[in-house]
């Protein structure tokens, strides 16, 4: 067991345990940290038991070798995205995504869909988990909230329809469930300027920010679920690629618009949300990250009860 009494500090050590933190997901400081020692600590056994589980779960995905495709790897906070899986493993997009809290309720779920279309300067609609636990009881403590906050009660869709007056009728509709409270679009949103929609039972989908400083951070759960984009208008240039009318300059303005604008893709994009504790770069170098979920945990459990074996989590 290494201890920081025990180490003999200078700066190639420094440069050992930099590196060594940026393949396990610490913040790389060269400090010898309670964490950097917990992860220099941790057996070979359990190290050689991540990589089994992790192909494991590689042997439930669906084939994706035709591509296009992106994988949002939960636990490493990264997206990846892929023209075609090749033969090299090179993704032409990589960046730094924010994933949900690990926490019952807020956890981003495992699943793959297609993404259909994007919406620039969007609205965020409220889900009503987040309305009923959080939005109306900071109304009701302070009637000034909705106008404060840049909000708006609405009927019919979220994204279309009109705009209600924030009065106590209506908001007893909104506790019924007859009316939604959406968030107005603009640089203030809890969107950013870009959703990705890929329809789901869960209503998770990947979006901006208007809090950039929080990738900055080694750990990134700190959602309610859904995925927040470093690079949002990066991300919509490469999946509207196919699309030529819709230029970088051209994203860029109606990111900044004065109303949403929906863009369908002409093709079906698909989306795998995984979860990996472990990765491989194209030049074979692994990284080890925290089982945040405790998924690994679950999975090591499920695995010993031996056959029959699951195909997802």
């Amino acid at each position: 067991m290494l201890t920081i009494d025990q180490a003999t500090y200078d700066s190639i050590v420094a440069g050992g345990v930099a590196s060594f933190q940026s393949r396990h997901g610490l913040p790389v400081d060269s400090v010898l940290g309670r964490a950097t020692l917990a992860s220099i600590n941790v057996p070979l056994a359990k190290r050689l038991r991540q990589l089994e589980l992790a192909l494991e779960r590689i042997r439930w995905l669906s084939a994706l070798d035709a591509g296009p495709f992106v994988i949002v790897n939960v636990p490493g906070f990264q997206l990846y995205a892929f023209d075609t899986l090749g033969t090299d493993g090179v993704p032409t997009l990589t960046m730094n995504v924010v994933v949900g809290k690990a926490e019952l309720g807020r956890q981003t779920p495992l699943f793959e869909r297609d993404m259909e279309y994007i919406v620039f300067r969007p609205y965020w609609v409220i889900p009503p988990g987040i309305l009923r636990r959080e939005i109306l009881p900071a109304v009701r403590r302070d009637p000034g909230y909705l106008a404060g906050h840049e909000m708006e009660i609405y009927s019919g869709s979220g994204d279309t329809g009109p705009t209600l007056p924030t009065t106590t009728a209506n908001l007893a509709r909104v506790s019924r469930g007859e009316l939604g409270i959406r968030h107005r679009p603009g640089p203030r949103n809890d969107l950013g300027l870009a959703k990705f929609i890929f329809p789901n039972a869960d209503n998770i989908y990947m979006h901006g920010t208007p809090a950039p400083q929080v990738f900055a951070r080694a750990r990134r759960d700190f959602s309610h679920g859904c995925i927040r984009l470093e690079d949002p208008a990066r991300l919509a240039e490469w999946v509207l690629r196919d699309q030529p009318e819709w230029t970088r300059a051209k994203i860029d303005a109606a990111m900044q618009g004065e109303r949403p604008t929906r863009v369908n893709l002409k093709q079906k994009l698909s989306v795998v949300l995984f979860y990996d504790t472990v990765h491989v770069n194209s030049e074979g170098v692994v990284f080890f990250v925290s089982d945040i979920y405790g998924d690994d945990r679950q999975l090591d459990a499920v695995l010993a009860q031996g056959y029959p074996y699951p195909t997802r989590r």
